[in-house]
């Protein structure tokens, strides 16, 4: 096997805002790149390999692009923040149809500006506990990027941290902890990412002016596993993502005093969850429309028994427990959607009980509690004009 090239002097050599085309062959890291500058290789058989010390590709320069390049083998220490790709302080980066293995995070981004990571193929180091693993692609402090076409698999997450005015789009993350991570961020649209088999698909942490629109969701692992999990945060918007298999659904973790908040979750689909809709400490400031429940074990769970619900418009969803008549024939049904909290929902909130979920004690229980009530049911969650039927797209409010 021929020894691999030294490529830092070819890089040393280059004027600045020149190409350099990469045959096949393996190529010796870590390099820095401090000048404008485009690396082209030959896709899977143009490798850059690092020596399993720190980070294996340094762009610390504006006017960079990457393209149809290999790399593998940075180091592991989590206080350097070993990646295949650093960015730091950068601005017009690139970095495209790309193949990450073997390194701890894939590609790191830092106070940077207009970055582009489109079309590359990313997983972390071959690590079985998904803790020990590192991000995918992890963005701090970036203003203005493009995040599209991506596959992350078993890595740790997509992680967005105090960044602003960025399109998450079209990405598929498998196999690995939270697909997305929001923290605290402004301006953001996460739109058509396919998120299977992760602890979480998208966990949203604060921030402000957030869209989830169009994502597919599906078996998020472990008996917490969550579809969308929203911790405070204004102006959230859920649009049209379909989950499904699911622990829960949705999860809004939310105080009863939070203020200027406001979620709006219109048009989405909750298909065989556990729980379709969970909430923690109160029912508030959401806006909950259009959307599709259905074949879920419960439709709505929450953490407290007697939650607070205040300031909230919840209307026109399609339950398909729902078992009211449509008389006038308008498409909704005549009676409200309640959801009560009965005897058989005991276990949600005493786990010493859930070993008896879905026995015969707890449906007698429940029998008992609903023809001869010996204390009041409390109303959990009332949907004021339920459909008779799904909605599709083009249903009108």
């Amino acid at each position: 096997m021929s020894a691999a090239i030294a490529l830092q002097p070819v890089i040393d050599a280059a004027p600045a805002g020149s190409r350099i085309d990469l045959p096949p062959g393996k190529y010796r890291g870590p390099i820095h790149i401090d000048k404008a500058l485009i690396l082209q290789g030959s896709g899977s058989s143009t490798v850059i390999e690092g020596t399993g010390q720190g980070s294996v590709v340094g762009i610390h320069a504006s006017h960079v692009t990457l393209r149809s390049l290999t790399l593998r083998r940075s180091g592991r220490r989590r206080e350097t923040m070993d990646a295949a790709i650093q960015i730091e302080r950068a601005s017009d980066v690139e970095i495209e149809k790309c193949r990450i293995e073997d390194a701890l995070f894939g590609i790191l981004a830092q106070e940077s500006r207009r970055i582009r990571l489109l079309g590359n193929d990313i997983a972390s180091i071959p690590e079985k506990v998904v803790d020990n693993r590192g991000d995918g692609i992890r963005l701090w402090g970036v203003t203005q990027a493009e995040i599209r076409g991506n596959r992350l698999h078993r890595s740790r997450d997509l992680s967005i941290i105090r960044s602003r005015n960025l399109l998450l789009d079209s990405n598929s993350i498998t196999r690995s902890r939270y697909g997305i991570l929001l923290e605290m961020d402004r301006n953001v649209t996460a739109r058509r990412n396919r998120l299977v088999h992760n602890y979480a698909g998208i966990l949203l942490k604060g921030g402000r002016d957030l869209t989830l629109r169009e994502n597919f969701i599906a078996r998020s692992r472990s008996v917490t596993g969550t579809g969308i999990l929203l911790s405070g945060g204004r102006k959230i918007r859920v649009l049209a993502n379909r989950i499904v298999g699911c622990a829960q659904g949705l999860y809004i973790d939310t105080g009863a005093s939070e203020r200027g908040m406001r979620r709006w979750i219109l048009g989405n689909q909750f298909l065989a969850n556990t729980s379709a809709l969970h909430f923690h400490a109160a029912i508030r400031n959401n806006t909950i429309r259009k959307n599709i429940v259905k074949g879920n074990l419960e439709d709505v769970t929450v953490d407290l028994r007697s939650p607070l619900r205040i300031n909230n418009n919840i209307s026109g969803n399609y339950w398909d427990r729902y078992e009211g008549f449509d008389r006038d024939h308008d498409g909704f049904g005549d009676t409200p959607y309640q959801v009560w909290i009965y005897a058989d929902k005991l276990w949600e909130y005493d786990h010493h009980l859930r070993w008896f979920y879905a026995t015969p004690l707890m449906s007698l229980l429940d029998f008992i509690e609903r023809i001869a009530p010996f204390d009041e049911p409390d109303l959990l969650f009332v949907d004021s004009h339920p459909r008779m039927q799904p909605p599709s797209s083009s249903d009108e409010d």
